[in-house]
């Protein structure tokens, strides 16, 4: 019986590690650039809802490769590339990023509905 609890308790033991060590890829649908307006500016959203505004961003194009990169989160499913204006946009990342963590860029295209993967270690 005590064989059977070592077995079970070294397969839990195995199991919670492979988990800890297990990365996180998510689909890339765009790149912006990011520009950061001056305190107080202000934009006209949906339903002429006035909204502030914190980030613009733009479409940009990025060139093809892999890349290792810090990134942060700056809103739903955007993470800016620390010390650029690069921003990529995901699909369905709930990944959080609050400060700078350490993700792979893997930029494939600038056209299509899936331009690459970004992987959270």
């Amino acid at each position: 019986m005590n064989n059977i609890k070592r077995l079970l308790f070294l397969m839990i033991c195995l199991m919670m590690g492979s988990f800890a060590f297990a990365e996180s890829s998510y689909d890339i649908s765009e790149f912006y650039s990011v520009i950061k307006p001056s305190f107080g500016t202000k934009a006209v959203g949906r339903y002429d809802k006035v909204v502030e505004v914190e980030y613009i961003l733009s479409p940009t194009k990025v060139d093809k490769g892999k890349y290792v990169v810090e990134v942060k989160k700056i809103g739903d499913n955007l993470y800016q590339v620390k010390d650029t204006d690069l921003c990529v946009e995901t699909r369905y990342c709930h990944e959080w990023a609050s400060f700078s963590e350490k993700v792979v860029l893997i930029i494939e295209s600038n056209y299509g509905y899936t331009k690459g993967k970004i992987i959270f270690d």
